[in-house]
């Protein structure tokens, strides 16, 4: 993913079977999903900070 310029991150989260681990009402209906997918976007945004902070504060090689 470095070659094309991309950052990755550690977690990850993939959805098999969306109707059954969905509600009508787009709620996650498993609580293991919910803390998976919460600690995924925890990390995304800490590293969209962390890239941000560094375009604005540092230098470019």
């Amino acid at each position: 993913m470095r070659e094309l310029g991309l950052v990755t991150i550690f977690n990850d989260i993939n959805f098999g079977h969306a109707g059954k681990i969905f509600a009508e009402d787009g709620k996650l209906l498993d609580e293991h999903f919910v803390r998976r997918t919460a600690k995924f976007l925890d990390e995304l945004i800490w590293m969209a900070r962390v890239l941000r902070h560094g375009r604005e504060n540092i230098a470019p090689a």
